[in-house]
């Protein structure tokens, strides 16, 4: 059975084995819950971008969400920079938050122009260089044909002004 099909022997992880098999494991949205392991960089940065969303009072989507209205904030309501439902913009949050002279931080506005600029020079790229067959000249034919036409000019004019 091992060597007609070896795929279903593939040795197969604890989450993806949860994801497919294990329905009392899933939660209410249909997904298994993992959480990262203790000490690593994903822990670290959910972690700092928790403290980021509640600093800005926005959901784990980016948008803004409702609280307490403060005295002359309008409809701008807790901590959030804009209205309740707006998109914290990624470029307003660079800049508020890692806004000095070395960082250049890439936006997805800028992801975007970068990818349009390497797909509309994907020909350029690819071709091969030089593009065209080169023309070796051995016999220096260039420069009798260059006279060759050095004359004829000067006969044309010569003819015109006779």
């Amino acid at each position: 059975m091992r060597r007609k099909n070896p795929d279903l022997f593939n040795d197969v992880s604890e989450a993806e084995f949860d994801q497919t098999h294990a329905f009392s494991k899933r939660d209410a949205s249909g997904n298994v819950t993992r959480a990262p392991k203790a000490g690593s960089y994903a822990e670290e940065r959910l972690a700092e971008l928790k403290a980021e969303r509640r600093k800005y009072n926005a959901n784990d989507l980016g948008y803004y969400m409702g609280g307490l209205p403060q005295k002359g904030r309008g409809a701008i309501r807790g901590t959030a920079l804009g209205f309740t439902g707006e998109f914290h913009q990624p470029s307003v949050h660079n800049f508020l938050e890692k806004y000095h002279q070395d960082a250049k931080l890439v936006t997805s506005e800028d992801a975007v122009k970068f990818k349009h600029y390497m797909n509309s020079d994907k020909s350029d790229f690819n071709r091969s260089k030089p593009f065209y067959p080169m023309y070796y000249d051995k016999g220096f034919q260039y420069m009798q044909e260059r006279v060759f036409w050095g004359k004829l000019l000067i006969v044309l004019i010569a003819a015109t002004y006779a």
